[in-house]
């Protein structure tokens, strides 16, 4: 796409930047099918020294990027850390920014649950605590604890024995929403993606292990390599492509629904504007 259609916004605190507007930033948003927490970096050209002094450590930051008339939220975190670097007469701001960072690093729980509690009444309880919205609650196995339940520690670590040791259910933390449900399924379905409408061309697209895999049901071990078996491309910067996603692919070699378990939103005004994904073949 040519440059003059990029557009991006990124706000820091209560300070709006645009794209637009004629602001250089640069970001880069990694993001994972799990539980790991996503760290964002943002490096912003010449602001203000009001503006510099304003960034402050668990600030709000947004990213919206996309392209005219179609943008999309990339992130939602906090400040982690900030730095200023002077180059001449030119400024250099590099913001890192991590998701759900207190809620997820610091909050403690002590709880004790009285017997015949049920998980997904313990999960929905703590889930108050985390103060995230729910996207989708969706529990693999219906687990009950007739003795009760004790639950005490980091609350990422109680959640995440609970959502994914014991019942068998994804965990993830997407813009701000916690997702739970089934690791084999999708959390948004239906994305098509060619290089019509982005799929870009690599040099992996010789790899012909996605069709040779669908003929391997007669062995466990041939089997499970295919389950493990995941395929890297690059499209142009698309928000809608999120882990845990359900899409289907169509190129040379591949042609098949695959769900993404990694990947990374890669932007600047004048360089990079890509998605990078990650993918396995979906059961």
């Amino acid at each position: 796409m040519a440059f003059f259609l990029r557009s991006a916004t990124i706000q820091v605190g209560p300070l709006r930047y645009d794209m637009d507007d004629g602001f250089y930033f640069e970001f880069e948003v990694p993001f994972y099918d799990s539980d790991q927490l996503v760290t964002a970096t943002f490096t912003i050209n010449n602001l203000s020294a009001t503006s510099r002094a304003g960034i402050q450590k668990g600030q709000i930051v947004i990213l919206n990027a996309g392209y005219q008339d179609d943008m999309g939220v990339l992130f939602v975190g906090q400040v982690a850390a900030v730095s200023h670097k002077q180059n001449g007469v030119d400024w250099q701001t590099k913001i890192t920014a991590t998701a759900a960072l207190h809620q997820w690093i610091k909050t403690q729980v002590n709880k004790t649950y009285m017997a015949g509690a049920t998980a997904e009444d313990i999960v929905r309880d703590l889930l108050n605590i985390f103060g995230l919205e729910i996207g989708i609650f969706e529990l693999v196995e219906k687990v009950e604890y007739p003795r009760g339940r004790i639950c005490s520690g980091k609350l990422k670590d109680v959640l995440t024995d609970i959502v994914v040791s014991e019942c068998k259910s994804r965990l993830l933390i997407r813009n701000n929403q916690i997702i739970i449900n089934n690791p084999a399924d999708g959390v948004s379905k239906g994305y098509l993606l060619t290089p019509n409408s982005g799929l870009l061309m690599s040099s992996d697209d010789s790899d012909t292990t996605a069709t040779a895999s669908q003929q391997t049901s007669g062995s466990s071990t041939e089997a499970k390599k295919a389950e493990e078996k995941t395929w890297k491309r690059q499209c142009l910067l698309n928000y809608r492509l999120a882990p845990g996603d359900l899409v289907q692919i169509q190129s040379k070699d591949l042609n098949g629904k695959y769900i993404i378990v990694s990947g990374k939103h890669k932007g600047s005004p004048t360089g990079n504007w890509l998605t990078e994904i990650e993918f396995k073949l979906a059961k």
